[in-house]
Parts: C-alpha cells; structure tokens; sequence
C-alpha cells in the first residue's frame, strides 16, 4: 500500500508540473503570437482583457468554490490595511504586465526570457533593502553566477533592440518591487493569504490603471483589431487565469524542490519553442549564458530551501523550548 502511495504521489507531481509548463509555455508564445503588427499589437488593451477576464474568473470561481480561498475572511476583515498596499502593487502588476507585453513587440521571446532570470537578483537586492532578507556574501556568489549568464544572454544577442530590452528592464523592475510588496502582505504585516485570495484582490486594483491609461490613449486601430481576433484574445486571457490557478495549486501540492525543478525546465522549454515555433536564433554564447544562469538558479533554489527548512526547525523547536520554561 505505502508503495501505491508513492507511486500516486510522484504521478500527481508530474501531472502537476507539466500542466504547469504546458500553461506557462503557451501564455508566453500566445502572447507573443498575438503582439503581432498583423494582430494585436495594443499592449495596454490586451493586459486590460486579461485582467478583466481574471477578475470575472476569480470571482466566478470564489463563488462557486469558497474553500479554494481561505484566507479571504481575513482579507475583509483588514481591508483597510490590504488596500495600502493593494493599490501600489495593483498599479505595479499593470505596468509590469504592459511592459512585459509591449516588449514583444521588438525582441524575441527567447532574449526577453533570458532577461527575465535576472529577477532573483533584483528581488533580493530590494528585500535587503527593505529589510525582507540578510545580507550575505555567499548569496552575492551565487547570484554573481546569474548576473553573468545573463551578460552573456544578453550581449549573445544576434538582433539587440534597445526598446526592447528597456521595456523588459522595466517590467521587471516593477514586478520585483510588485513580488516584494506581496511577500509583506502575504507574509508579513499579520496577514497571509493564499495565492488565490491575493490574486481576487489585486486584480481590481490593476484593472483600473489600465482601463483609464487605455481609455486616455484610445484609437479606433484597437476595436476593429479586437474585433478580427476577438476570440484569441478571450482565449488568451482564459490562458492566463488558468496559470494563476496553476501557481496556487502547484505550490500547495507541490514540495520547494519540485517547484525549482519545474520553473528550470519550464525556462528551458520557452527557450526551446521560442527558437521552434517563431525562428529566434539563439547564439553559441546565449546557450553558454543560459547553462551559466540555469545553474545559478539551482543554486539559489537550494540555499531557499535549506534556509526554509531552519526556520521551519526552529519553529518546530520554539514551542517546546516555552513548554521547558514553564
């Protein structure tokens, strides 16, 4: 019986993860596939659909499922507190989502996702910053590993754009300063919400941004462009809800280590039907940059893991360390 156990566990991680690639990997080139000149080449009006689609889908499904959220009772009960930091992070996931979007439009998917490995980095120089993390030269090592696999990514480019590449520096910027916002309400401040509650919530406060920026820049290019591919981009936007599903399941189901292993094959897999389905050429020194980055992230993946699982210990411990005392 612990046999089939382990049996059914190992095919539910792996029915998991390669959902989750699957979902990830199709966002990004249907995204891409759709920024076309041909298409819809409207940024702003696309990551409007998606987060009007996640907001109705979100709320659909709170209705129909309640228990997938459980934190949300503590959500209302502090909406006061969530809403200070809800409206900075919505207006950062808006401008990070239309950036990341836009950036499609003049570089290929497979630079744009070497760019994105950076963001270890970048969170965790803002965590210090803030106080979220400790300093230590050891991760400075390791993300020196990123940082490098990543200069060669990006100097290996064959068709460097600058707008594209400051468009995706920004996107970035703001979607690290966004995850750093998240990990306060999600971890700290009293409040810890699921990924699914966090995800209901913030979406109303990034939709507004994008409709008045949307309604302020409008052109008649944009509704009869919608109206070609209307339901591509209905589609597309259900892709999107889908992976935020995906996410909370993963990291609910799924072990840190399963979670490291998926997100490095899930890179790897963009990369490769990058240069497959669109022809990105990928140079001799990008593949050697990647390998570089790759290892680097396994790296940091590891050392999150081992520090998760001293707090953890020491959470064990502090009870019956109080239990000794009394």
């Amino acid at each position: 019986m612990p046999r089939m156990d382990e049996v059914r566990l190992v095919m539910e991680a792996f029915g998991i993860g390669a959902c989750y690639i699957a979902v990830s990997c199709s966002l990004i080139t249907f995204n891409k596939y759709l920024m076309h000149e041909d298409r819809f080449p409207h940024a702003k009006a696309l990551t409007a659909t998606h987060m009007s689609v996640t907001l109705c889908m979100s709320m659909i499904l709170y209705k129909v499922a309640p228990s997938l959220y459980p934190t949300m009772g503590k959500a209302k009960d502090n909406w006061q507190t969530l809403l200070k930091y809800l409206v900075p992070l919505g207006t950062l996931f808006a401008l990070a989502l239309y950036c990341s979007n836009k950036a499609y439009l003049y570089s290929s998917v497979a630079f744009l996702q070497f760019c994105k490995e950076g963001n270890v980095v970048i969170v965790f120089a803002m965590a210090v910053m803030i106080g979220l993390q400790a300093f230590s030269w050891t991760k400075v090592a390791i993300l020196s590993v990123v940082v490098t696999g990543c200069s060669l990514c990006a100097h290996g480019e064959i068709h460097f754009v600058w707008m594209g590449f400051i468009l995706q520096l920004v996107s970035q910027f703001a979607e690290c300063a966004k995850n750093t916002i998240g990990e306060v309400v999600m971890s700290g401040s009293g409040l810890k919400l699921d990924v699914l509650t966090f995800v209901l919530l913030q979406a109303p406060c990034s939709l507004l941004p994008l409709v008045v920026s949307t309604a302020l820049t409008w052109q008649p290019e944009i509704w009869i462009a919608f109206q070609a591919h209307w339901a591509l981009i209905l589609l597309n936007a259900l892709n999107a809800f889908a992976l935020n599903v995906l996410v909370a399941t993963t990291l609910k189901r799924l072990s840190a280590v399963a979670f490291v292993i998926i997100g490095i094959m899930k890179d790897s897999v963009v990369v490769v039907l990058s240069s497959a389905i669109f022809g990105d050429r990928i140079s001799l020194m990008q593949i050697i940059g990647f390998s570089i980055i790759m290892t680097g992230i396994a790296l940091w993946g590891n050392l999150k893991i081992k520090e998760q699982a001293e707090k953890d210990k020491l959470g064990e411990q502090e009870p019956l360390a109080k239990a000794a005392k009394v």
